[in-house]
């Protein structure tokens, strides 16, 4: 994966409209994943992919998972809510 993309807080609106714009044309892709780490000092690094029915990351050609890595200072009161201390959240 590339550098992780820094942002200044990522939003639920955010999150949403990158696996509606970015959903790569591939028929394994069935919906997307949102993994982060909670209680770092510097943010939540979060990791967005695009996954199969099995839950599993979509990859491409290269072998790289279909998605991106960012780390973001701080995330919004509707990511929090969902999150409610785990470390995934499902996006069907």
């Amino acid at each position: 994966m590339p550098r992780p993309i820094q942002m200044k807080e990522l939003t639920f609106d955010e999150v949403v409209r990158y696996f509606v714009d970015e959903r790569p044309d591939v028929p394994q892709v069935h919906h997307g994943a949102l993994l982060t780490r909670q209680g770092l000092s510097y943010g939540f690094p979060c990791l967005q992919l695009f996954v199969d029915r099995d839950n599993k990351p979509c990859l491409r050609s290269s072998g790289e998972p279909y998605g991106r890595f960012l780390v973001a200072r701080r995330l919004d009161s509707e990511l929090l809510r969902m999150f409610g201390g785990r470390e995934l959240i499902v996006f069907e």
